[in-house]
């Protein structure tokens, strides 16, 4: 999925995508709109005790909000009255719900630190997006979504920008929303090109004896982001890596299969495509299981161990663990446990924080596992100068040490 067509015009002026503001194709349907006249509506907020939706009509309207919520000078959220930020915050989506439940035909978002932004989404839309045919595609009752830099912004707003700005200020100070409407001459049109195509994922099974019933699931993903121009991305820690350690794990099984050794409980070794997409190869399974999910007992997941990071230079022998005991505290001891008895490894906890700001805990496979309550455990060698750059070839994996490391995950 990708943008056939992508005009934004404002008071006679056309903006440039990337330059002015984002769109991702994922965030929006088809849809050619001109109207004359756009809603302040604060933060887009539909709270018990907070509403930027009171007394205001937004129905087929076009709104302009800004990012996070109203907060009081000393940082204190109106919504929370704590310096902690409520879901209006960290969770976007409950702002696209509040705005489709009134009827908004498009959000406008005011994007302070848009360079930030147009870093994180660009891949989105200089690039293809995919998603799973089995997903739906563009809710139709669901409002479009642009997000503006500020010189945008400020552009849109023209002669009312005082009183946006001034509003903003008395909502942070007195709490209360202050929602209206000013004059703007907005033409959008976007129009998507949707094409489809196909993905595997790969598996082996091998069936335990007592408990076979029960599966185990030791996953990584094969996919790589492919080629851009004339530049190869050979992804030899992102995830070949992996990649390797689960096809070795799978050998391992193998071999023990022939000389009559079995696991109690079954395992399932599966390789899983369009992570770098968004996690679709394992989304894919975890709504299509081809084993009971209710008897999947667990999965270990594999992403990047074939290197090391800036933190471990002089001391490689090490792995990062992410959310072995977010749903299960006896992952955890199993691994602490294995440890101390084979690998002897440096246990390294820094990224399953929960306020890690890198949120690795949501960014690879084991996450639709844990998604659907079954305790999951992803193990990782953090990042590096080649990470996601043609650079990331075979030359520089550290074979021994994918090798402990691909042995702590059989052991």
């Amino acid at each position: 999925m990708s943008w056939d067509k992508l005009s934004f015009n404002v008071n006679n002026s056309e903006f440039k995508v990337l330059w002015d503001y984002v769109a991702v194709p994922t965030e929006n349907k088809d849809i050619n709109i001109q109207v004359d006249e756009v809603v302040f509506c604060g933060y887009g907020i539909e709270d018990a005790n907070y509403s930027d939706y009171k007394n205001v009509n937004v129905k087929d309207k076009v709104i302009l909000i800004y990012h996070g919520e109203p907060t009081r000078t000393d940082g204190t959220s109106w919504i929370t009255n704590s310096q902690f930020q409520s879901d209006w915050s960290t969770n976007f989506r409950k702002k696209v719900d509040a705005a489709k439940s009134h009827g908004v035909k498009m959000i406008l978002v005011i994007e302070d630190k848009f360079k930030d932004l147009v870093d994180a989404k660009r891949s989105q839309m200089i690039s293809p997006v995919f998603l799973l045919d089995t997903e739906e595609i563009t809710d139709n009752t669901q409002p479009n979504i642009c997000y503006l830099s500020s010189s945008m912004s400020s552009h849109l707003i023209g002669k009312s920008l005082n009183k946006v700005i001034h509003n903003r200020n008395k909502i942070k100070k007195k709490g209360k929303p202050l929602s209206f409407a000013f004059q703007s001459k907005v033409k959008i049109e976007q129009v998507k090109h949707v094409k489809a195509v196909d993905g595997k994922n790969i598996m082996a099974y091998f069936e335990g004896t007592e408990k076979k019933d029960e599966v185990l699931i030791i996953s990584a993903h094969y996919d790589h982001i492919g080629m851009r121009n004339e530049d190869v991305f050979n992804g030899a820690d992102d995830n070949g890596s992996g990649t390797t350690a689960v096809i070795q794990v799978a050998k391992a099984l193998q071999m023990a299969k022939q000389k009559g050794i079995k696991m109690k409980r079954s395992v399932l070794c599966l390789l899983v495509t369009g992570e770098e997409k968004g996690l679709l190869g394992s989304n894919y399974y975890v709504n299509n299981p081809r084993l009971d999910l209710n008897k999947t007992i667990g999965n270990i997941n594999i992403d990047m161990i074939g290197r090391v990071d800036a933190k471990y230079l002089t001391d490689s022998s090490y792995l990062y663990v992410i959310g072995s005991d977010r749903l299960s505290s006896e992952l955890h001891e199993i691994n602490e446990s294995v440890n101390q008895k084979y690998s002897q490894l440096i246990l390294d906890y820094t990224y399953n924080a929960e306020n890690d700001p890198n949120r690795y805990y949501y960014r690879s496979d084991h996450y639709n596992f844990a998604e659907k309550r079954i305790p999951a455990i992803f193990f990782f060698n953090g990042t590096h100068e080649d990470y996601h750059r043609i650079t990331d070839d075979i030359e520089k994996i550290n074979i021994p040490l994918l090798a402990k490391r691909a042995k702590h995950v059989f052991f």
